[in-house]
């Protein structure tokens, strides 16, 4: 089936529900099918799944997304970075390349632009989203009252958009690159070059300050900034070291889970594991060696190349997406087994594979991953220009007639 938004058919997946297995019925026909579970739940924890690849939003071509389209794959989507699910089931996208934070609809597929008006800079505090000025918005995150908060890498800084309102303030940083402000407000902080945020539980902001190599974290409560990993040096730290005394080399992706903050080194190659509680940090995937191997073996011993983003399910599955190898990957932290669930590996990467298995189709530079309470992830094929959705496949016996 070449085209999942040309066709119908149903995919049986299976879904953990209250300890128990059930089988799912996802039905593609054009559109993604919303749930409105409390809390996303990945099937690769159950059993070693294969993924179906299609294609949400984007059609390959750089460009503007200015209102409100019907079909999503026929207008640009100019370098997707961040995608996150919202609090009304919605995908939200963060392109770097128009400037803006786009909203698909998963029942109609339509897209449109809930932040930036395409034009990169820093101005309209104050004003509604729509009519500010962002500049390379790289991730999206909502906190618990469904404020929407966007980390622009190019502003160093972070905003939040109102929920009810829909006004846009900038709640950390003053706009200039720098290192400074810890211990303070986060509004006077400096930040070089922010990538992600993550938040936890009490609404804390996780930010990894790449070019600081430092991770730092905003107190909900009091707006008081400080750093919980780094001491602003670029390098390996030492295993179980108090992660404030050692070195960090180019934090991206960050994820919190099991009282811990997972952290992907972009040019260290390896994750890193902090302990909330103790302060101390070990490396808990990858060699730091560059390259691409591992499958099927201890995450420990394998080699990555660029861990962007990354994303922790509630059951102790570690997504990686590798922009440079041009994959995703998982890691059963359970287990302690990697493998690779999408993606051809870094020689392949122009756009192809919708509709068949997602690790044969290429994808380029992606950069940001969700999972979406339906059990299926989203992901932004950046350099493709694409938005794209993996689908998990169970074979099913058919029944003995007799």
């Amino acid at each position: 089936m070449a085209n999942w938004q040309r066709a119908c058919w149903v995919l049986v997946m299976l879904v953990l529900t209250m300890g128990n297995l059930r089988v799912v019925q996802v039905e593609t026909s054009g559109r993604a099918s919303a749930q409105t579970r409390a809390n996303p739940v990945d099937t690769v924890a159950q059993s070693p799944l294969s993924y179906r690849i299609d294609t949400l939003a984007g059609n390959g071509q750089p460009g503007d997304t200015p209102g409100a389209v019907k079909n999503a794959r026929e207008i640009p989507v100019d370098l997707p970075f961040g995608v996150e699910q919202g609090p009304d089931n919605a995908i939200y996208i963060t392109t770097v390349g128009s400037h803006r934070v786009l909203r698909y609809d998963l029942r109609s597929a339509k897209i449109s632009s809930v932040a930036g008006n395409g034009r990169a800079g820093y101005a309209g505090d104050g004003d509604q989203a729509t009519e500010a000025m962002l500049n390379q918005p790289y991730e999206v995150r909502f906190d618990s009252g469904g404020n929407m908060l966007i980390v622009e890498m190019q502003n160093h800084l972070i905003r939040r958009v109102a929920a009810e309102s829909g006004v846009i303030t900038t709640i950390a940083g003053d706009g200039v690159a720098g290192n400074r402000g810890d211990g303070g407000s986060a509004r006077r902080a400096r930040f070089r070059y922010p990538h992600s945020i993550t938040l936890d539980d009490q609404d804390n902001i996780y930010v990894s300050d790449i070019a600081n190599h430092r991770v730092r974290r905003i107190d909900a409560r009091s707006g008081r900034i400080t750093t919980v990993a780094g001491n602003g040096k670029p390098g390996m730290p030492r295993e179980q070291g108090q992660a404030t005394e050692q070195p960090l080399l180019s934090p991206q992706g960050i994820a919190i889970h099991g009282g811990g903050l997972w952290i992907a080194s972009f040019r260290g190659h390896v994750v890193w594991r902090l302990d909330l509680k103790t302060g101390r940090i070990r490396r808990v995937a990858g060699t730091g060696v560059q390259g691409y191997s591992g499958d099927g073996g201890r995450p420990l011993e394998a080699r990555f190349d660029g861990p962007r983003g990354i994303l922790m399910s509630a059951t102790g599955v570690l997504y990686v997406v590798e922009g440079e190898n041009n994959i995703i990957r998982s890691i059963d932290t359970t287990r302690d087994a990697i493998r690779t669930i999408a993606g051809a590996g870094p020689q392949r990467h122009r756009y192809a594979g919708d509709g068949g298995a997602a690790v044969d189709a290429p994808l380029w530079q992606p950069h940001g991953i969700c999972l979406l309470k339906n059990g299926t992830f989203v992901l932004s094929d950046t350099k493709n220009h694409r938005v794209r959705h993996l689908l998990p496949v169970v074979p099913v016996t058919p029944a003995d007639p007799d």
